[in-house]
């Protein structure tokens, strides 16, 4: 079956109905991330007046750690999926399982990224060869304290994911409170050394959000265990194997999109160090800038993969595409008012990462590309949260691993290396891979062609063993 996005398939008070429990979702979700986001943006900000040059040193960190956790946005892709599916087919018992699962997964894998701690180094050196030495002693420092304490955040995605899954983004969005206010603090003392702590820069940076991260995963543990949607029972249950699998085939498509996605940005950033270290901090600035902007899509795209999920385990198809057709007007209206502020003020933006004049007039032109191109994003955002509460995760993984190495990747570096456009070139593959990702996503969204998987997952979430 076809559907369209410029129909409404839900009366007056169903569409009412439907926008508010988006909202309801969404705008802690939209807080919640925000604050998350604000753990990394910090040390960036707080390192740019530091020292610009620790910018790209942590950078390069960063990029390393997005492609690690990617086991992480399995599982918590997952979790949510199949709690949201299996609280739309009411079984309780199945949304306790999973729940108790998604506990026992966070343990393992934290606890083995937190091993690779010991190579942190090397992978500073494979991923980022032609990076200054300079820039590889700080990403390597910064890299290995933040997997020491992988386990916190292994805790806190997965956790933040198994309640958003029962419609709860509150309790995600209060531990990042508590955890967002403690890292700042802790960045401001631990890298200018200040309220009587050493002056220890990017590993102050590391040391501050690993230590938040170990309390936000203490309070969402506490918050998941006392959630009365979520019901889990008081003693553990046992290991199940089959809901396990069920949650990694969900989850991995979504994990190897990360994946790829992450190791794709990695050798993006390459192509930007080709141009120099100041083009590449201007990047990061620019790419900080994005992850401010796209937090209501992110939101929204949280929100209806829960609802989506919901009212698939429930089997009211008309209610799932219904829902997309909401969140995406929601979308829409977020997203050219985010667009138009930042296109028309980037200065404003800007300025809280950096003071250095060049930096700031280098990193205009990333920044005004996002302000064009918001709505592509919350489109994208839309399609791929409705795909994944309908657990169609491979064709979002297929979509997003093209875009990136047949798009990406190869324009900017002919751009950036034989056309000399450096940071203009690198952001003309960018914007290009955004645009081709989001059609894919919208056509496979709109054939109908995720019916057959919305099934199988509806019938899993509706069976326990």
């Amino acid at each position: 079956m076809k559907y369209s996005l410029l129909k409404s398939y839900l009366d007056h008070n169903e569409a009412v109905e439907i926008r508010k429990r988006l909202l309801v979702i969404a705008l802690p979700a939209v807080g919640e991330n925000v604050l998350q986001m604000l753990l990394g943006i910090a040390d960036t900000a707080f390192l740019g007046h530091y020292d610009w040059r620790t910018i790209g040193g942590v950078g390069t960190a960063n990029q390393i750690i997005f492609i690690l956790q990617a086991v992480l946005i399995a599982i918590s892709t997952g979790t949510m999926v199949f709690i949201a599916n299996s609280l739309g087919a009411n079984n309780r018992r199945k949304v306790d399982s999973v729940a108790w699962q998604a506990i026992y997964l966070s343990l393992v894998t934290g606890i083995g990224l937190a091993i690779l701690s010991v190579f942190s180094s090397g992978f500073i050196n494979v991923f980022f060869p032609s990076a200054e030495e300079s820039l590889k002693e700080i990403g390597a420092d910064y890299l290995r304290i933040i997997l020491i304490g992988m386990p916190g955040l292994s805790f806190m995605i997965i956790i933040a994911s198994a309640l958003r899954g029962a419609g709860d983004t509150r309790s995600p969005m209060y531990a990042a409170v508590v955890a967002n206010g403690l890292n700042v603090f802790l960045d401001y003392s631990m890298i200018f050394g200040k309220f009587g702590f050493p002056e220890l820069g990017a590993k102050g940076a590391a040391l501050a959000t690993v230590v938040s991260r170990v309390v936000g995963a203490m309070i969402l543990l506490f918050l998941l265990y006392s959630n009365r949607k979520v019901g889990m029972s008081r003693k553990p249950v046992k290991t199940s194997w089959k809901n396990v699998k069920e949650v990694l085939s969900v989850g991995l498509p979504t994990a190897f999109e990360n994946f790829s996605f992450s190791f794709g940005v990695l050798i993006f950033a390459n192509i930007l160090l080709m141009a120099g270290s100041e083009a590449y901090a201007a990047h990061r600035i620019g790419i900080n800038v994005e992850s401010i902007s796209f937090m209501p899509a992110w939101g929204i795209s949280v929100a209806i993969t829960a609802l989506v999920g919901y009212f698939n385990g429930s089997g009211e198809l008309k209610k799932v595409i219904g829902t997309v057709r909401q969140g995406w007007l929601i979308g829409l209206g977020f997203g050219a008012i985010i667009g138009s502020v930042i296109f028309l003020w980037p200065e404003v933006f800007i300025a809280f990462f950096t003071s250095e004049r060049t930096i700031i007039e280098m990193a205009r032109l990333p920044v005004r590309l996002i302000g064009l191109f918001q709505i592509v994003l919350a489109t994208d955002f839309v399609a791929t949260g409705a795909l994944r509460g309908l657990g169609d995760t491979k064709f979002p993984m297929m979509a997003s691993t093209t875009a990136m190495w047949l798009i990406r990747i190869p324009v900017g570096f002919v751009l950036v290396k034989y056309f000399d456009m450096g940071l203009l070139g690198a952001w003309t593959g960018m914007m290009g891979d955004m645009v081709f990702r989001m059609v894919l996503k919208v056509f496979r969204l709109l054939s109908g062609n995720w019916e057959e998987r919305a099934k199988r997952v509806r019938e899993e979430a509706a069976y326990y063993d």
